[in-house]
């Protein structure tokens, strides 16, 4: 009887998974920021307290995020 060994993942698969799921993450900001800053401001309408201030606060670092890579990419093409 043999003893099958399981097949080892190599690490340039775990790489490309890694890559691909970074690259989705970075498509999906806007959307993220967008909805964050508006469940901000109807908690806020709904005077949900701390909850709302921690959605909008998040939408707005979300934005920061943004305008922070596009002005450091913009700074190394120079």
């Amino acid at each position: 009887m043999k003893l099958r060994l399981p097949k080892r993942h190599s690490a340039a698969n775990m790489e490309a998974l890694l890559v691909h799921f970074c690259a989705s993450l970075d498509r999906s900001l806007p959307t993220l920021r967008t909805f964050f800053i508006v469940a901000g401001v109807i908690a806020a309408a709904a005077r949900t307290g701390i909850c709302s201030d921690f959605l909008f606060v998040t939408g707005l670092l979300l934005q920061f995020a943004i305008w922070f890579e596009h002005w450091w990419m913009q700074k190394r093409t120079r």
